[in-house]
């Protein structure tokens, strides 16, 4: 297949949040193009997005965070806490007419090769819906980490933080 994972750009935003208004609807509220877009600028060299027939059918958001702790969703700053210990994966979707053909795992690859080169031996991330079995299939193990219900439910009511020793 040609594919390209490049970082993630300005321009890339719309089309961005485009797929994440196709992949989580049913889940859960869809962020603003303005908080995904201050995420990027907060970690440039780690999103990513994946390009087919050049047009974006892929993407992932992550960012250096501290280890047990749920980034906001939906803010339109992004302020990286003192204490960064992982690279947290916010977020990854593949639009669905490109399911299955290897870009979820093409982008997860960058996202590692980011977590190496920026010194960080920790990734994590928030699984919302039935993501969970995902995340289990690539390594990641379950914090039991007490959320507050907001953050619950702004995530869409089914989350689990997980992470991954690189």
């Amino acid at each position: 297949m040609n594919r390209i994972i490049r970082l993630m750009t300005s321009e890339d935003m719309p089309a961005v949040w485009a797929i994440q208004c196709e992949c989580y609807q049913h889940i859960l509220e869809p962020e603003s193009v303005e908080s995904l877009d201050a995420k990027r600028q907060a970690s440039a060299d780690s999103c990513f997005v994946a390009i087919h027939q050049g047009k974006v059918c892929g993407y992932l958001i992550s960012m250096p965070w501290t280890f047990a702790q749920v980034p906001a969703l939906n803010d339109p700053s992004c302020n990286l806490p003192a204490d960064l210990n992982v690279l947290y994966l916010h977020d990854m979707a593949i639009a669905p007419c490109m399911a299955g053909q290897g870009v979820g795992q093409a982008l997860f690859s960058a996202y590692q090769q980011a977590a190496k080169q920026l010194g960080f031996s920790r990734l994590a991330l928030t699984a919302v819906g039935d993501a969970q079995r995902y995340w289990i299939k690539l390594g990641f193990k379950e914090v039991d980490l007490a959320l507050n219900q907001q953050k619950v439910a702004d995530y869409g009511g089914q989350v689990s933080y997980m992470y991954q020793d690189c």
